[in-house]
């Protein structure tokens, strides 16, 4: 009987961990995973990034956004899933404001002393100068920065040589 038991609770862990991880845009944050800074200063985050980020918080990475009026993310993205970022994004708007526009066509506006949720399928206009702290899924995020980074590289390597 408690072999029985100890079967059905293996069985039904194993099921549950596979539904909760292959569902696609499913994320699990790990509240029992402390990081080992549980705080960080907005000047401490490294300056030598593309996008300047902290992974190893449960799960998630946090970031910063500094960007000046007319930045258009929109480059950068193209090569992703319809050349949108499929990443969603928590955060707060310190400074500026930005439109975000979606797959589906419908836009909105992030202001100055807002918090948003920035859905998967979605690109960015800075409408005013912009400081925002967000938190994404880290491995996710992982995968994002490596893509603009190549993006970067290949448009500075592109305008370089014109």
């Amino acid at each position: 009987m408690k072999r029985q038991k100890l079967i059905v609770i293996i069985v039904s862990t194993i099921l549950l961990g596979t539904t909760c991880y292959a569902q696609k845009n499913q994320y699990t944050i790990n509240a029992g995973q402390v990081p080992a800074c549980t705080h960080v200063h907005l000047d401490d985050f490294p300056h030598d990034q593309t996008l300047p980020i902290i992974k190893g918080w449960g799960g998630m990475a946090v970031d910063i956004n500094n960007a000046p009026a007319g930045t258009d993310f929109t480059p950068l993205l193209q090569g992703l899933q319809n050349d949108h970022c499929q990443v969603p994004h928590w955060g707060y708007v310190i400074e500026g404001s930005l439109q975000v526009m979606y797959e589906d066509g419908s836009k909105e506006v992030f202001a100055k002393g807002e918090a948003f949720f920035m859905k998967p399928g979605h690109t960015a206009v800075v409408i005013e100068d912009l400081f925002l702290v967000s938190f994404s899924p880290e491995d996710a995020m992982e995968e994002l920065i490596k893509h603009i980074e190549q993006r970067v590289d290949e448009l500075n390597g592109s305008s370089a040589s014109k």
